[in-house]
């Protein structure tokens, strides 16, 4: 009878311990999902910050520098790398009309190519200077090179991209007679058939033009000595922005970092060991008049 008994209270006791881990698996198990759900949760979250931080910029189209249809765009790249750790960038290639129209209408929450030559204003926050672009006399005559200042252009033809033409310290200027173009394209053809003899380009631009005339075996033009103008370039952040502080102080920083581990040179494409970043397809029938 002793027996029996010892036999009953032991199964009774396996049942209870099983009813106990049984109930603890659930726990276990509800804890599980909890956490799950609680994981996705904070994905979606960290996902819609990420999203909520993408800044949409814009910068009026500019040859190997701010450009679209994977062409080089080289100013958009650096500024997607200054800004990648905390503020993804899509930035917009348009022209300046159209860049205009939207940040008027808070499509752009900025811009990246403010020159010096023109005016700050009041509604905008900007970087410190990120990129120099330096103005530089061309010619195909050698006298091209002795050229430091505005004034030894007195009254010659010059021609000149409208992205700096018509900026505020430029756009009054009356010792030049001023022959202006839509883009770098249009300005170097002018050189090309001798519609002028002198034209204020970026020396980097005069590079990639040079490495291309060079290429098939034409003479390159010659470039002044030292710059005729130097123009500073930032980025620009609409004060109604919510987060214009926080976008420019990342930038600013991001551009230091950049620097610091040798990344900025190589964006910029500032080693001439290459071939030009010009394509050659559009340049064809200049290069054949040349």
């Amino acid at each position: 009878m002793s027996n029996r008994l010892s036999v009953r209270t032991n199964r009774l006791t396996s049942v209870v311990s099983l009813l106990t881990c049984s109930s603890q698996m659930s726990k276990k198990i509800k804890m599980i999902r909890k956490s799950t759900l609680l994981l996705i949760s904070i994905g979606l979250l960290v996902s819609a910050t990420i999203q909520a931080q993408t800044v949409n910029l814009v910068g009026n189209k500019a040859a190997t520098y701010i450009d679209e249809h994977e062409l080089p765009a080289r100013q958009m790249d650096l500024v997607r790398a200054a800004l990648s750790e905390e503020w993804p960038a899509n930035i917009t290639a348009t022209t300046q009309a159209w860049s205009g129209s939207g940040l008027r209408s808070g499509k752009f929450a900025g811009y990246i190519d403010h020159y010096s030559l023109n005016d700050t204003k009041d509604n905008y926050i900007y970087s410190k200077p990120y990129m120099q672009v330096n103005l530089h006399a061309v010619s195909r005559y050698q006298r091209a090179e002795d050229i430091v200042r505005l004034e030894q252009l007195y009254k010659e033809r010059v021609g000149i991209e409208n992205r700096f033409a018509n900026t505020d310290q430029l756009r009054g200027e009356r010792d030049v007679r001023w022959a202006r173009s839509p883009s770098f394209f249009d300005n170097i053809e002018q050189l090309a058939e001798d519609r002028v003899d002198f034209l204020l380009i970026d020396k980097a631009m005069a590079d990639e033009i040079n490495l291309l005339l060079k290429s098939v075996g034409e003479t390159p033009i010659y470039v002044s000595k030292t710059p005729v103008i130097i123009v500073n370039v930032s980025l620009a952040m609409n004060r109604n922005h919510a987060d214009s502080e926080a976008v420019i102080v990342a930038f600013d920083k991001g551009i230091k970092r950049l620097k610091a581990d040798g990344k900025y040179a190589a964006l910029i494409k500032q080693d001439l060991n290459r071939e030009s970043l010009l394509d050659r397809r559009i340049y064809n029938n200049m290069l054949v008049k040349w």
